[in-house]
Protein backbone atom coordinates (compact mmCIF):
# COMPACT_ATOMS: atom_id res chain seq x y z
CA UNK A 1 0.00 0.00 0.00
CA UNK A 2 1.38 3.43 -0.97
CA UNK A 3 2.42 5.79 1.84
CA UNK A 4 -0.12 8.49 1.07
CA UNK A 5 -2.93 5.97 1.16
CA UNK A 6 -1.71 4.80 4.55
CA UNK A 7 -1.66 8.35 5.83
CA UNK A 8 -5.26 8.80 4.69
CA UNK A 9 -6.22 5.58 6.44
CA UNK A 10 -4.67 6.81 9.68
CA UNK A 11 -6.54 10.10 9.28
CA UNK A 12 -9.81 8.17 9.10
CA UNK A 13 -8.79 6.32 12.24
CA UNK A 14 -8.13 9.64 13.96
CA UNK A 15 -11.60 10.87 12.98
CA UNK A 16 -13.19 7.79 14.52
CA UNK A 17 -11.17 8.19 17.69
CA UNK A 18 -12.19 11.83 17.98
CA UNK A 19 -15.81 10.74 17.51
CA UNK A 20 -15.42 8.40 20.46
CA UNK A 21 -14.08 11.21 22.59
CA UNK A 22 -17.46 12.95 22.36
CA UNK A 23 -18.99 10.02 24.21
CA UNK A 24 -16.39 9.75 26.99
CA UNK A 25 -18.08 10.54 30.31
CA UNK A 26 -16.87 13.58 32.15
CA UNK A 27 -15.46 13.12 35.59
CA UNK A 28 -18.31 13.53 38.01
CA UNK A 29 -17.84 16.32 40.52
CA UNK A 30 -18.18 15.59 44.20
CA UNK A 31 -21.78 15.33 45.24
CA UNK A 32 -23.10 18.49 46.81
CA UNK A 33 -26.32 19.14 48.68
CA UNK A 34 -29.07 20.08 46.28
CA UNK A 35 -30.30 23.59 46.94
CA UNK A 36 -33.25 23.90 44.60
CA UNK A 37 -34.08 27.46 45.48
CA UNK A 38 -30.51 28.67 44.91
CA UNK A 39 -30.47 26.84 41.61
CA UNK A 40 -33.72 28.33 40.47
CA UNK A 41 -32.51 31.84 41.20
CA UNK A 42 -29.25 31.32 39.34
CA UNK A 43 -30.77 29.71 36.28
CA UNK A 44 -32.13 32.82 34.61
CA UNK A 45 -31.71 36.51 35.19
CA UNK A 46 -35.05 37.23 33.55
CA UNK A 47 -37.03 34.40 35.15
CA UNK A 48 -39.43 35.29 37.95
CA UNK A 49 -38.06 34.46 41.37
CA UNK A 50 -39.62 31.56 43.21
CA UNK A 51 -38.67 31.89 46.90
CA UNK A 52 -39.37 29.24 49.50
CA UNK A 53 -42.43 29.65 51.75
CA UNK A 54 -42.07 32.75 53.85
CA UNK A 55 -41.29 32.31 57.53
CA UNK A 56 -40.83 34.60 60.50
CA UNK A 57 -40.54 38.26 59.60
CA UNK A 58 -40.91 37.51 55.91
CA UNK A 59 -44.15 35.73 56.69
CA UNK A 60 -45.49 38.73 58.58
CA UNK A 61 -44.61 40.99 55.67
CA UNK A 62 -46.32 38.65 53.23
CA UNK A 63 -49.34 38.52 55.52
CA UNK A 64 -49.67 42.29 55.56
CA UNK A 65 -49.63 42.27 51.77
CA UNK A 66 -52.52 39.77 51.74
CA UNK A 67 -54.74 41.52 54.28
CA UNK A 68 -57.48 41.92 51.67
CA UNK A 69 -57.33 38.45 50.19
CA UNK A 70 -60.04 36.89 52.28
CA UNK A 71 -57.82 34.68 54.45
CA UNK A 72 -57.36 37.08 57.34
CA UNK A 73 -53.97 38.42 58.36
CA UNK A 74 -52.20 35.10 57.83
CA UNK A 75 -50.00 34.49 54.79
CA UNK A 76 -51.62 32.08 52.36
CA UNK A 77 -48.92 29.48 53.07
CA UNK A 78 -49.80 29.39 56.80
CA UNK A 79 -53.46 29.17 55.95
CA UNK A 80 -53.27 26.13 53.67
CA UNK A 81 -50.14 24.04 54.41
CA UNK A 82 -51.24 21.04 56.48
CA UNK A 83 -49.32 18.60 58.57
CA UNK A 84 -49.96 15.22 56.97
CA UNK A 85 -50.25 12.48 59.57
CA UNK A 86 -50.46 8.71 59.49
CA UNK A 87 -49.48 6.27 56.75
CA UNK A 88 -50.09 7.25 53.15
CA UNK A 89 -52.61 5.40 51.01
CA UNK A 90 -51.29 4.00 47.74
CA UNK A 91 -53.27 3.18 44.60
CA UNK A 92 -52.12 1.40 41.45
CA UNK A 93 -53.03 2.29 37.88
CA UNK A 94 -52.26 -0.72 35.70
CA UNK A 95 -52.42 -0.71 31.89
CA UNK A 96 -51.02 -3.16 29.31
CA UNK A 97 -48.08 -0.77 28.81
CA UNK A 98 -47.22 0.56 32.26
CA UNK A 99 -47.92 0.24 35.97
CA UNK A 100 -48.05 3.42 38.05
CA UNK A 101 -48.17 3.59 41.85
CA UNK A 102 -49.52 6.85 43.33
CA UNK A 103 -49.62 8.05 46.92
CA UNK A 104 -52.13 10.12 48.85
CA UNK A 105 -49.18 11.96 50.40
CA UNK A 106 -48.72 14.76 47.90
CA UNK A 107 -50.58 12.89 45.15
CA UNK A 108 -47.17 11.90 43.78
CA UNK A 109 -46.02 8.94 41.70
CA UNK A 110 -43.81 6.63 43.73
CA UNK A 111 -43.21 4.08 40.97
CA UNK A 112 -43.71 3.97 37.21
CA UNK A 113 -42.74 0.76 35.42
CA UNK A 114 -42.88 -0.03 31.71
CA UNK A 115 -44.26 -3.55 31.45
CA UNK A 116 -42.80 -4.42 28.04
CA UNK A 117 -39.22 -3.26 28.59
CA UNK A 118 -36.93 -5.21 30.92
CA UNK A 119 -34.26 -3.28 32.77
CA UNK A 120 -30.74 -4.23 33.84
CA UNK A 121 -32.11 -6.78 36.36
CA UNK A 122 -34.74 -8.20 33.96
CA UNK A 123 -37.47 -6.48 35.96
CA UNK A 124 -39.66 -3.95 34.11
CA UNK A 125 -37.93 -0.60 33.60
CA UNK A 126 -38.47 1.87 36.45
CA UNK A 127 -38.67 5.54 35.45
CA UNK A 128 -38.80 7.11 38.94
CA UNK A 129 -35.31 7.82 40.24
CA UNK A 130 -34.66 7.58 43.99
CA UNK A 131 -34.78 11.18 45.23
CA UNK A 132 -36.36 13.26 47.97
CA UNK A 133 -38.83 14.86 45.54
CA UNK A 134 -41.15 12.65 43.50
CA UNK A 135 -43.01 13.05 40.18
CA UNK A 136 -46.33 14.88 39.99
CA UNK A 137 -45.67 16.86 43.18
CA UNK A 138 -47.48 20.20 43.27
CA UNK A 139 -46.57 23.63 44.56
CA UNK A 140 -48.59 26.84 44.45
CA UNK A 141 -46.83 30.09 43.56
CA UNK A 142 -48.58 33.19 44.87
CA UNK A 143 -48.67 36.73 43.55
CA UNK A 144 -46.80 37.91 46.65
CA UNK A 145 -43.85 35.59 45.96
CA UNK A 146 -44.65 32.67 48.27
CA UNK A 147 -44.11 29.06 47.26
CA UNK A 148 -46.54 26.65 48.92
CA UNK A 149 -45.23 23.10 48.66
CA UNK A 150 -47.93 20.42 48.60
CA UNK A 151 -45.55 17.48 48.08
CA UNK A 152 -46.35 16.17 51.57
CA UNK A 153 -49.96 17.32 51.77
CA UNK A 154 -52.69 14.80 52.58
CA UNK A 155 -54.78 14.27 49.43
CA UNK A 156 -58.05 12.39 49.35
CA UNK A 157 -58.25 9.80 46.54
CA UNK A 158 -61.55 9.02 44.91
CA UNK A 159 -61.81 5.26 44.51
CA UNK A 160 -59.05 2.69 44.58
CA UNK A 161 -56.66 0.98 42.21
CA UNK A 162 -57.69 0.75 38.56
CA UNK A 163 -56.93 -1.72 35.77
CA UNK A 164 -57.22 -0.27 32.28
CA UNK A 165 -57.82 -2.41 29.19
CA UNK A 166 -56.13 -1.83 25.81
CA UNK A 167 -58.93 0.38 24.47
CA UNK A 168 -60.09 1.81 27.78
CA UNK A 169 -59.28 4.72 30.05
CA UNK A 170 -59.74 5.33 33.76
CA UNK A 171 -59.31 8.31 36.07
CA UNK A 172 -58.24 8.95 39.64
CA UNK A 173 -59.05 12.19 41.47
CA UNK A 174 -56.69 13.59 44.11
CA UNK A 175 -58.21 16.41 46.17
CA UNK A 176 -56.59 18.45 48.91
CA UNK A 177 -58.76 20.76 51.01
CA UNK A 178 -57.00 23.41 53.06
CA UNK A 179 -58.18 24.56 56.50
CA UNK A 180 -59.27 27.85 54.95
CA UNK A 181 -61.48 26.02 52.44
CA UNK A 182 -59.26 26.31 49.38
CA UNK A 183 -59.34 23.18 47.23
CA UNK A 184 -56.57 21.78 45.01
CA UNK A 185 -57.69 19.06 42.60
CA UNK A 186 -55.53 16.84 40.41
CA UNK A 187 -57.27 14.46 38.01
CA UNK A 188 -55.12 11.78 36.36
CA UNK A 189 -56.56 9.92 33.39
CA UNK A 190 -54.71 6.77 32.30
CA UNK A 191 -54.96 5.48 28.72
CA UNK A 192 -54.66 1.79 27.98
CA UNK A 193 -53.48 2.16 24.38
CA UNK A 194 -50.62 4.65 24.80
CA UNK A 195 -47.83 5.70 27.14
CA UNK A 196 -49.74 8.88 27.93
CA UNK A 197 -51.64 10.33 30.86
CA UNK A 198 -53.93 13.33 30.85
CA UNK A 199 -53.57 15.44 34.00
CA UNK A 200 -55.92 18.30 34.95
CA UNK A 201 -55.02 20.74 37.76
CA UNK A 202 -57.48 23.14 39.37
CA UNK A 203 -57.39 25.48 42.39
CA UNK A 204 -60.70 26.80 43.69
CA UNK A 205 -62.16 28.36 46.81
CA UNK A 206 -60.96 31.02 49.28
CA UNK A 207 -57.45 32.29 48.49
CA UNK A 208 -57.34 30.73 45.01
CA UNK A 209 -57.33 34.21 43.47
CA UNK A 210 -53.90 34.80 45.02
CA UNK A 211 -52.35 31.81 43.23
CA UNK A 212 -50.27 33.02 40.30
CA UNK A 213 -49.02 29.67 38.97
CA UNK A 214 -48.91 25.94 39.67
CA UNK A 215 -45.63 24.06 39.78
CA UNK A 216 -45.83 20.52 38.37
CA UNK A 217 -43.29 18.11 36.91
CA UNK A 218 -41.10 15.00 37.17
CA UNK A 219 -39.09 16.19 40.15
CA UNK A 220 -37.27 12.94 40.92
CA UNK A 221 -35.64 12.70 37.49
CA UNK A 222 -35.38 9.49 35.50
CA UNK A 223 -33.69 6.37 36.78
CA UNK A 224 -30.87 4.73 34.80
CA UNK A 225 -32.25 1.63 33.10
CA UNK A 226 -29.24 0.03 31.40
CA UNK A 227 -26.60 -2.44 32.56
CA UNK A 228 -23.92 -0.02 31.33
CA UNK A 229 -24.90 2.78 33.71
CA UNK A 230 -22.06 5.11 32.67
CA UNK A 231 -23.12 4.93 29.02
CA UNK A 232 -26.74 5.56 29.99
CA UNK A 233 -25.81 8.63 32.08
CA UNK A 234 -23.95 10.10 29.11
CA UNK A 235 -27.30 10.29 27.34
CA UNK A 236 -29.22 11.97 30.17
CA UNK A 237 -30.68 15.27 28.94
CA UNK A 238 -33.30 17.83 29.76
CA UNK A 239 -35.26 18.88 26.67
CA UNK A 240 -37.59 21.80 26.01
CA UNK A 241 -39.10 22.52 22.61
CA UNK A 242 -40.01 26.14 21.93
CA UNK A 243 -40.93 27.98 18.77
CA UNK A 244 -37.24 28.67 18.24
CA UNK A 245 -36.11 25.05 18.44
CA UNK A 246 -35.01 22.36 20.89
CA UNK A 247 -33.16 23.46 24.03
CA UNK A 248 -31.04 20.60 25.37
CA UNK A 249 -28.83 20.32 28.46
CA UNK A 250 -26.82 17.32 29.57
CA UNK A 251 -26.31 15.98 33.08
CA UNK A 252 -22.91 17.65 33.42
CA UNK A 253 -24.35 21.14 32.87
CA UNK A 254 -27.23 20.49 35.25
CA UNK A 255 -24.83 19.32 37.96
CA UNK A 256 -22.95 22.60 37.62
CA UNK A 257 -26.18 24.66 37.72
CA UNK A 258 -25.41 26.03 34.27
CA UNK A 259 -28.90 25.62 32.77
CA UNK A 260 -31.14 28.70 32.50
CA UNK A 261 -34.89 28.48 32.75
CA UNK A 262 -36.79 28.40 29.46
CA UNK A 263 -39.93 30.48 29.07
CA UNK A 264 -42.21 31.70 26.36
CA UNK A 265 -44.42 29.53 24.15
CA UNK A 266 -43.34 26.02 25.20
CA UNK A 267 -44.55 23.10 23.09
CA UNK A 268 -43.28 20.49 25.51
CA UNK A 269 -40.58 19.93 28.12
CA UNK A 270 -39.16 16.75 29.54
CA UNK A 271 -36.30 14.42 30.42
CA UNK A 272 -34.52 11.83 28.31
CA UNK A 273 -32.25 8.89 29.04
CA UNK A 274 -30.63 6.73 26.38
CA UNK A 275 -33.86 4.94 25.49
CA UNK A 276 -36.72 6.51 27.48
CA UNK A 277 -38.54 9.81 27.74
CA UNK A 278 -40.84 11.69 30.09
CA UNK A 279 -42.43 14.74 28.50
CA UNK A 280 -45.03 17.28 29.60
CA UNK A 281 -47.18 19.12 27.04
CA UNK A 282 -48.59 22.22 28.81
CA UNK A 283 -51.89 23.90 27.95
CA UNK A 284 -51.62 25.71 24.63
CA UNK A 285 -51.25 29.46 24.87
CA UNK A 286 -50.74 29.51 28.65
CA UNK A 287 -47.47 31.16 29.85
CA UNK A 288 -45.17 28.43 31.16
CA UNK A 289 -41.64 28.40 32.53
CA UNK A 290 -39.53 25.20 32.39
CA UNK A 291 -36.88 24.68 35.05
CA UNK A 292 -34.38 21.85 35.56
CA UNK A 293 -32.22 21.03 38.57
CA UNK A 294 -30.06 18.21 39.95
CA UNK A 295 -32.57 15.92 41.64
CA UNK A 296 -29.65 13.79 42.83
CA UNK A 297 -26.04 13.17 41.82
CA UNK A 298 -27.16 11.11 38.80
CA UNK A 299 -30.60 12.48 37.94
CA UNK A 300 -32.06 15.60 36.35
CA UNK A 301 -35.29 16.88 37.85
CA UNK A 302 -37.71 19.11 35.95
CA UNK A 303 -40.77 21.20 36.74
CA UNK A 304 -43.11 23.50 34.86
CA UNK A 305 -44.49 26.72 36.31
CA UNK A 306 -47.78 27.29 34.52
CA UNK A 307 -49.81 30.42 35.15
CA UNK A 308 -53.40 30.16 36.36
CA UNK A 309 -54.52 33.61 35.22
CA UNK A 310 -57.26 32.31 32.95
CA UNK A 311 -59.15 30.86 35.91
CA UNK A 312 -59.69 27.64 33.96
CA UNK A 313 -58.32 24.18 34.88
CA UNK A 314 -54.87 23.46 33.46
CA UNK A 315 -54.67 20.32 31.29
CA UNK A 316 -51.37 18.55 30.56
CA UNK A 317 -50.55 15.58 28.37
CA UNK A 318 -47.78 13.55 29.98
CA UNK A 319 -45.81 10.97 28.01
CA UNK A 320 -43.76 8.43 29.96
CA UNK A 321 -42.36 5.65 27.81
CA UNK A 322 -39.82 4.56 25.20
CA UNK A 323 -38.10 6.86 22.71
CA UNK A 324 -40.11 5.27 19.93
CA UNK A 325 -39.85 7.60 16.92
CA UNK A 326 -43.01 6.40 15.18
CA UNK A 327 -45.13 6.45 18.33
CA UNK A 328 -43.92 9.92 19.35
CA UNK A 329 -44.58 11.27 15.87
CA UNK A 330 -48.11 9.88 15.94
CA UNK A 331 -48.82 11.74 19.20
CA UNK A 332 -48.08 15.09 17.58
CA UNK A 333 -46.59 18.18 19.27
CA UNK A 334 -43.24 17.36 17.51
CA UNK A 335 -42.41 14.91 20.30
CA UNK A 336 -40.35 12.85 17.82
CA UNK A 337 -37.67 15.54 18.05
CA UNK A 338 -36.71 14.00 21.37
CA UNK A 339 -35.08 11.10 19.47
CA UNK A 340 -31.38 11.86 19.01
CA UNK A 341 -30.08 10.97 15.54
CA UNK A 342 -26.70 12.62 16.01
CA UNK A 343 -25.14 15.81 14.77
CA UNK A 344 -27.24 18.09 12.59
CA UNK A 345 -25.29 17.26 9.40
CA UNK A 346 -25.57 13.50 9.94
CA UNK A 347 -29.14 13.25 11.33
CA UNK A 348 -30.88 13.13 7.91
CA UNK A 349 -28.77 10.11 6.93
CA UNK A 350 -29.38 8.53 10.34
CA UNK A 351 -33.14 8.90 9.89
CA UNK A 352 -32.90 7.41 6.40
CA UNK A 353 -30.98 4.38 7.67
CA UNK A 354 -33.39 4.02 10.59
CA UNK A 355 -36.37 4.07 8.21
CA UNK A 356 -34.68 1.43 6.03
CA UNK A 357 -34.00 -0.84 9.01
CA UNK A 358 -37.58 -0.56 10.29
CA UNK A 359 -39.00 -1.19 6.80
CA UNK A 360 -36.85 -4.27 6.23
CA UNK A 361 -37.66 -5.54 9.72
CA UNK A 362 -41.32 -5.84 8.73
CA UNK A 363 -40.33 -8.42 6.10
CA UNK A 364 -37.32 -9.93 7.93
CA UNK A 365 -37.97 -9.74 11.70
CA UNK A 366 -34.31 -9.93 12.72
CA UNK A 367 -32.22 -6.77 12.81
CA UNK A 368 -29.00 -8.77 12.44
CA UNK A 369 -29.97 -9.96 8.96
CA UNK A 370 -31.26 -6.48 8.15
CA UNK A 371 -27.85 -5.00 9.04
CA UNK A 372 -26.16 -7.57 6.80
CA UNK A 373 -28.48 -6.54 3.96
CA UNK A 374 -27.63 -2.89 4.62
CA UNK A 375 -23.91 -3.67 4.48
CA UNK A 376 -24.33 -5.58 1.20
CA UNK A 377 -26.42 -2.80 -0.36
CA UNK A 378 -23.88 -0.18 0.72
CA UNK A 379 -21.15 -2.28 -0.87
CA UNK A 380 -23.23 -2.56 -4.05
CA UNK A 381 -23.88 1.19 -4.08
CA UNK A 382 -20.17 1.96 -3.91
CA UNK A 383 -19.19 -0.91 -6.26
CA UNK A 384 -18.23 1.23 -9.29
CA UNK A 385 -16.02 3.42 -7.14
CA UNK A 386 -14.58 0.43 -5.29
CA UNK A 387 -13.86 -1.35 -8.58
CA UNK A 388 -11.97 1.67 -9.86
CA UNK A 389 -10.17 2.05 -6.55
CA UNK A 390 -9.00 -1.57 -6.46
CA UNK A 391 -7.75 -1.39 -10.04
CA UNK A 392 -5.85 1.76 -9.10
CA UNK A 393 -4.27 -0.08 -6.18
CA UNK A 394 -3.29 -2.95 -8.47
CA UNK A 395 -1.68 -0.46 -10.82
CA UNK A 396 0.19 1.00 -7.86
CA UNK A 397 1.56 -2.43 -7.09
CA UNK A 398 2.66 -2.96 -10.69
CA UNK A 399 4.62 0.31 -10.90
CA UNK A 400 6.46 -0.23 -7.61
CA UNK A 401 9.64 -1.40 -9.44
CA UNK A 402 9.63 1.77 -11.54
CA UNK A 403 9.11 3.94 -8.46
CA UNK A 404 12.06 2.17 -6.85
CA UNK A 405 14.22 2.99 -9.87
CA UNK A 406 13.14 6.64 -9.71
CA UNK A 407 14.08 6.80 -6.03
CA UNK A 408 17.53 5.46 -6.82
CA UNK A 409 17.91 7.91 -9.70
CA UNK A 410 16.77 11.02 -7.74
CA UNK A 411 17.81 10.03 -4.21
CA UNK A 412 19.63 13.35 -3.76
CA UNK A 413 16.93 15.55 -5.28
CA UNK A 414 13.58 15.23 -3.50
CA UNK A 415 11.83 17.79 -5.70
CA UNK A 416 12.86 16.01 -8.88
CA UNK A 417 11.78 12.69 -7.38
CA UNK A 418 8.27 13.94 -6.54
CA UNK A 419 7.92 15.43 -10.02
CA UNK A 420 9.03 12.19 -11.66
CA UNK A 421 6.66 10.06 -9.54
CA UNK A 422 3.69 12.32 -10.31
CA UNK A 423 4.51 12.12 -13.99
CA UNK A 424 4.60 8.33 -13.73
CA UNK A 425 1.19 8.35 -12.04
CA UNK A 426 -0.19 10.49 -14.85
CA UNK A 427 1.16 8.25 -17.62
CA UNK A 428 -0.18 5.07 -16.01
CA UNK A 429 -3.51 6.61 -14.95
CA UNK A 430 -2.93 5.87 -11.27
CA UNK A 431 -4.61 7.78 -8.41
CA UNK A 432 -2.42 7.38 -5.30
CA UNK A 433 -5.36 8.22 -3.02
CA UNK A 434 -7.86 6.05 -4.90
CA UNK A 435 -7.58 3.20 -2.43
CA UNK A 436 -8.96 5.30 0.43
CA UNK A 437 -11.76 7.13 -1.35
CA UNK A 438 -14.45 4.41 -0.99
CA UNK A 439 -13.67 4.11 2.72
CA UNK A 440 -13.87 7.86 3.23
CA UNK A 441 -17.22 8.08 1.44
CA UNK A 442 -18.62 5.26 3.57
CA UNK A 443 -17.75 6.99 6.84
CA UNK A 444 -21.01 9.03 7.00
CA UNK A 445 -22.96 5.76 6.66
CA UNK A 446 -20.82 4.25 9.41
CA UNK A 447 -21.40 7.19 11.79
CA UNK A 448 -25.13 7.32 11.01
CA UNK A 449 -25.50 3.61 11.71
CA UNK A 450 -23.58 4.12 14.97
CA UNK A 451 -26.20 6.69 16.05
CA UNK A 452 -29.08 4.41 15.09
CA UNK A 453 -27.66 1.41 16.93
CA UNK A 454 -26.76 3.45 20.01
CA UNK A 455 -29.93 5.42 20.57
CA UNK A 456 -33.03 3.83 19.04
CA UNK A 457 -35.29 1.72 21.20
CA UNK A 458 -35.96 -0.70 18.32
CA UNK A 459 -32.37 -2.00 18.49
CA UNK A 460 -32.27 -2.22 22.29
CA UNK A 461 -31.81 -5.89 23.29
CA UNK A 462 -32.32 -6.92 19.63
CA UNK A 463 -31.05 -10.47 19.21
CA UNK A 464 -29.32 -11.92 16.15
CA UNK A 465 -28.03 -15.50 16.19
CA UNK A 466 -25.84 -17.66 18.39
CA UNK A 467 -24.13 -15.60 21.10
CA UNK A 468 -25.19 -12.18 19.76
CA UNK A 469 -28.14 -11.27 21.99
CA UNK A 470 -28.02 -7.46 21.88
CA UNK A 471 -27.03 -5.64 18.69
CA UNK A 472 -26.90 -2.33 20.56
CA UNK A 473 -24.11 -3.53 22.89
CA UNK A 474 -20.76 -5.36 22.55
CA UNK A 475 -21.09 -9.14 22.04
CA UNK A 476 -19.44 -10.22 25.28
CA UNK A 477 -19.02 -14.01 25.39
CA UNK A 478 -16.84 -14.24 28.51
CA UNK A 479 -14.90 -12.19 31.04
CA UNK A 480 -11.28 -12.51 32.01
CA UNK A 481 -10.20 -12.51 35.66
CA UNK A 482 -8.01 -9.51 34.83
CA UNK A 483 -8.27 -6.35 32.75
CA UNK A 484 -6.33 -5.64 29.56
CA UNK A 485 -5.29 -2.15 28.42
CA UNK A 486 -7.88 -0.40 26.21
CA UNK A 487 -10.29 -3.36 26.05
CA UNK A 488 -10.92 -4.27 29.70
CA UNK A 489 -11.84 -7.75 30.89
CA UNK A 490 -14.64 -8.53 28.40
CA UNK A 491 -14.05 -11.04 25.61
CA UNK A 492 -15.95 -10.03 22.46
CA UNK A 493 -15.80 -12.31 19.43
CA UNK A 494 -17.06 -10.13 16.58
CA UNK A 495 -14.25 -7.52 16.80
CA UNK A 496 -11.69 -10.36 16.73
CA UNK A 497 -13.32 -11.85 13.62
CA UNK A 498 -13.38 -8.39 12.06
CA UNK A 499 -9.66 -7.96 12.81
CA UNK A 500 -8.88 -11.31 11.17
CA UNK A 501 -10.90 -10.35 8.09
CA UNK A 502 -9.10 -7.01 7.90
CA UNK A 503 -5.72 -8.75 8.15
CA UNK A 504 -6.65 -11.01 5.24
CA UNK A 505 -7.77 -7.98 3.24
CA UNK A 506 -4.48 -6.16 3.94
CA UNK A 507 -2.51 -9.29 3.07
CA UNK A 508 -4.16 -9.48 -0.34
CA UNK A 509 -3.40 -5.86 -1.26
CA UNK A 510 0.06 -5.27 0.26
CA UNK A 511 3.05 -6.26 -1.86
CA UNK A 512 5.69 -3.74 -0.76
CA UNK A 513 7.83 -5.35 1.99
CA UNK A 514 8.31 -1.91 3.54
CA UNK A 515 4.58 -1.74 4.19
CA UNK A 516 4.32 -5.24 5.70
CA UNK A 517 4.17 -3.82 9.23
CA UNK A 518 0.91 -2.05 8.39
CA UNK A 519 -0.59 -5.40 7.45
CA UNK A 520 -0.36 -6.33 11.13
CA UNK A 521 -0.75 -2.90 12.73
CA UNK A 522 -3.98 -1.66 11.13
CA UNK A 523 -6.07 -4.77 11.99
CA UNK A 524 -4.89 -4.56 15.60
CA UNK A 525 -5.68 -0.86 15.86
CA UNK A 526 -9.13 -1.28 14.33
CA UNK A 527 -9.89 -4.30 16.51
CA UNK A 528 -9.11 -2.34 19.66
CA UNK A 529 -11.09 0.66 18.44
CA UNK A 530 -14.16 -1.45 17.55
CA UNK A 531 -13.94 -3.60 20.66
CA UNK A 532 -16.51 -1.64 22.68
CA UNK A 533 -18.70 -0.60 19.76
CA UNK A 534 -22.24 -2.03 19.42
CA UNK A 535 -22.11 -5.54 17.98
CA UNK A 536 -24.48 -4.47 15.19
CA UNK A 537 -21.92 -1.92 14.00
CA UNK A 538 -19.08 -4.45 14.15
CA UNK A 539 -21.28 -6.91 12.24
CA UNK A 540 -21.81 -4.29 9.53
CA UNK A 541 -18.05 -3.69 9.18
CA UNK A 542 -17.22 -7.41 9.31
CA UNK A 543 -19.63 -8.14 6.43
CA UNK A 544 -18.15 -5.20 4.53
CA UNK A 545 -14.64 -6.63 4.98
CA UNK A 546 -15.71 -10.13 3.90
CA UNK A 547 -17.33 -8.74 0.73
CA UNK A 548 -14.19 -6.68 0.05
CA UNK A 549 -12.06 -9.83 0.38
CA UNK A 550 -14.30 -11.65 -2.11
CA UNK A 551 -14.10 -8.71 -4.50
CA UNK A 552 -10.32 -8.49 -4.18
CA UNK A 553 -9.97 -12.23 -4.75
CA UNK A 554 -11.98 -11.90 -7.97
CA UNK A 555 -9.78 -9.03 -9.19
CA UNK A 556 -6.56 -10.85 -8.31
CA UNK A 557 -7.75 -13.94 -10.15
CA UNK A 558 -8.69 -11.85 -13.21
CA UNK A 559 -5.21 -10.26 -13.17
CA UNK A 560 -3.52 -13.67 -13.04
CA UNK A 561 -5.58 -14.93 -15.96
CA UNK A 562 -4.72 -11.80 -17.94
CA UNK A 563 -1.01 -12.25 -17.23
CA UNK A 564 -1.16 -15.89 -18.29
CA UNK A 565 -2.83 -14.94 -21.56
CA UNK A 566 -0.22 -12.26 -22.26
CA UNK A 567 2.74 -14.50 -21.39
CA UNK A 568 4.68 -15.83 -24.43
CA UNK A 569 4.02 -19.45 -25.27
Amino acid sequence: MEKRALMAMMLILAVLLVYQVFFIPQKRPAEQPVATQALDESQSETAPQVPEPARGVAGEQAGSQQATTGVGSEPLSQAVVPAAEGPAKEVVASTPLYTAVLSSRGGVITSFRLNRYPGATDQPVELVAPAEAQPFGLALLTKSGERIDLAAAAFEISGGSVTVGPDEEASLDFVFTAPNGMSVRKKCTFLGAAYTMMVTLEVTGPGSEDVRAIEFGWQSGLESTEANRADDLRNFNSLTLTGEGLVKSDLGKVRKNQVPSVGGPIKWSGLRTKYFLVSFVPPEGVPTLARVFPASADAIGMKLETETGSGKPLSFMVYAGPLDYQELKALGHSLEKAVDFGWKWISPLSRLIFAFLVLCYKAIPNYGWVIIILSALTKLLFHPLTQKSMKSMRQMQKIQPEIKQLREKHKKDGQALNKAIMELYRKRGVNPMGGCLPLVLQMPVFIALFNVLQKTIELRHAEFIFWINDLSAPDVVARLPFSLPFIGSAVSLLPILMGIAMYMQQKMTTTDPKQAMMTYLLPIVFTVMFYKFPSGLVLYWLVNNVLTIAHQYYLNRADRLEEQQQAPV
